[in-house]
């Protein structure tokens, strides 16, 4: 068995890295595709395929904040990047853009049009936008509109249905699926126009538990992260106080995971041991009180 069976062939090769390369490794984003991820992944797959027809199929990802929401995305459009045909002609199966924070039906547009590189004059009427949108969606073939940060449609107020009236004639008119992502007011936001919400099939990001797939997920990290000794992050003794510190969102535990890797490598300890997450420099969620209290 080789010594660094514990890590992915081509993170083996990191550790010969310089130590603040190998940091700046543990620090980069890595995909993991675990179950409800790649469940989440194969129905948005299926709307590429969808035939055009007069209700379209809509997505809503919903779950806590920092529970991979966005991540799924972005894996979502890595997989259907833009396209140029032999003509120069762009095709973009998807065009992924962010709900403003506080919305309005032209803000709106312009979001697009910025998101597909289209300059334009930010005062211009909705109206105008909504034309200049329809028509570069059209010329792009773009199937799928993934709109990030959902939830901040409540932001809108009463304008909510407006925008949402606007989502859902886009959808019509051009004949493609919405995937939204966002946190549990998302459905809040939907409420507001009931036949809108009629539309979508939620798709949920449970928390997390201390369970066999946070388990395997927790052994699957460990493979990407360049350290040369085994951390055995599944192990009875590290995951309960990984889960403890940070366990009910892939986003928290991810970034706990960062945190200690660049603290192994920098201390020349080599793995994540629990003397180094008692010792790490880590304010876990019900600490925030605490500090609260301090300052």
């Amino acid at each position: 068995m080789s010594k660094f069976s514990h890590l992915s062939p081509d993170v083996i090769e990191m550790l010969d890295l310089p130590v603040n390369e190998r940091a700046t490794f543990c620090k980069t984003d890595r995909w993991i595709g675990y179950t409800r991820a790649t469940q989440i992944l194969n129905q948005l797959n299926r709307l590429l395929t969808h035939p055009k027809s007069l209700r379209m199929p809509n997505v809503l990802i919903v779950g806590r904040s920092g529970n991979g929401k966005s991540s799924i995305l972005e894996r979502f459009c890595h997989w259907h990047p833009i396209q140029i045909t032999p003509s120069g002609t762009p095709i973009a199966p998807i065009l992924r853009i962010e709900m403003p924070e506080t919305p309005d039906e032209s803000e709106f547009w312009s979001t697009i049009l910025w998101n597909l590189g289209i300059s334009h004059r930010e005062r211009d009427p909705a109206p105008i936008k909504k034309r200049e949108v329809k028509s570069t969606l059209q010329y792009a073939e773009v199937r799928v509109l993934a709109i990030d940060e959902f939830n901040n449609l409540t932001n809108a107020g009463k304008i909510a249905g407006d925008l949402l009236a606007a989502i859902k004639g886009l959808s019509n008119d051009l004949k493609i699926s919405i995937v939204a992502a966002g946190t549990q007011t998302a459905i809040n936001a939907l409420n507001s126009d009931p036949q809108m919400k009629s539309r979508f099939e939620p798709a949920a990001l449970d928390r997390w538990q201390l369970n066999h797939e946070y388990l395997r997920f927790l052994a699957s990290y460990e493979r990407l992260l360049p350290l040369a000794e085994p951390s055995n992050l599944a192990s009875r003794e590290i995951a309960p106080k990984l889960y403890g510190m940070m366990g009910d969102t892939i986003g928290g535990t991810v970034k706990l995971l960062k945190a200690a890797a660049v603290q192994a490598i920098e201390t020349g300890q080599e793995k994540i041991t629990s003397k180094l997450l008692d010792n790490l420099d880590w304010v876990r969620p019900g600490d925030w009180e605490e500090v609260a209290r301090r300052v």
